[in-house]
C-alpha cells in the first residue's frame, strides 16, 4: 500500500541528494507538492498517483537547481548595483566637499577645484542612478 509521507520522506531525500541543501527552498517546494497532491485527490485522483503527478510539475531535482541557482546569480547582481549606487553616493560627495572648501579658501575657480568637482558630480549621480537602478530592479 502507498504511504505519502514515506513516498514525500523519499522525494525529500532525493531532492537533498541532487544539491537542493538549503532548507527554505527545500521547505517551500514540498510545500507545494503537498497543496499540489491535495488539489489532486480533490480532483478525484488517489494518493499515489497525487504524488506522481504534483512530482512531474515540480520538476526534476537539477533542472530546480539550476533555477535557484539563476535566482540567485539575478539577486547578487542586483546586490552588486545597489552597493555600488551606495559606493557612488559616499564617494562623490567626498570629492566634491574638499573642493569646495578649497574655493571658500581661496576665492578662485580654477581646474584644482573644477575638476574634482566634475568628478565629484559625475560619480555622485552615477551611484544616485544606479541605486534608483537597483532598488527599481529589485522590487519587480
Amino acid at each position: 500500500m502507498f504511504d505519502l509521507e514515506k513516498a514525500i520522506a523519499d522525494w525529500r531525500r532525493q531532492m537533498l541528494a541532487d544539491g537542493i541543501k538549503t532548507p527554505v527552498p527545500l521547505e517551500e517546494l514540498e510545500s507545494h507538492l503537498r497543496e499540489d497532491i491535495e488539489r489532486q485527490m480533490k480532483s478525484g485522483s488517489n494518493e499515489q498517483k497525487a504524488f506522481e503527478v504534483s512530482i512531474q510539475r515540480i520538476g526534476q531535482p537539477q533542472a530546480i537547481k539550476r533555477e535557484f541557482k539563476k535566482m540567485e546569480r539575478t539577486f547578487m547582481k542586483k546586490i552588486m548595483i545597489i552597493l555600488f549606487g551606495i559606493f557612488g553616493i559616499l564617494f562623490g560627495p567626498g570629492i566634491i566637499l574638499p573642493a569646495l572648501a578649497k574655493h571658500r579658501d581661496l576665492g578662485v575657480w580654477n581646474t584644482e577645484i573644477v575638476m574634482p568637482m566634475v568628478w565629484g558630480s559625475l560619480i555622485l549621480l552615477a551611484g544616485l542612478a544606479a541605486a534608483a537602478y537597483g532598488f527599481k530592479r529589485r522590487k519587480a
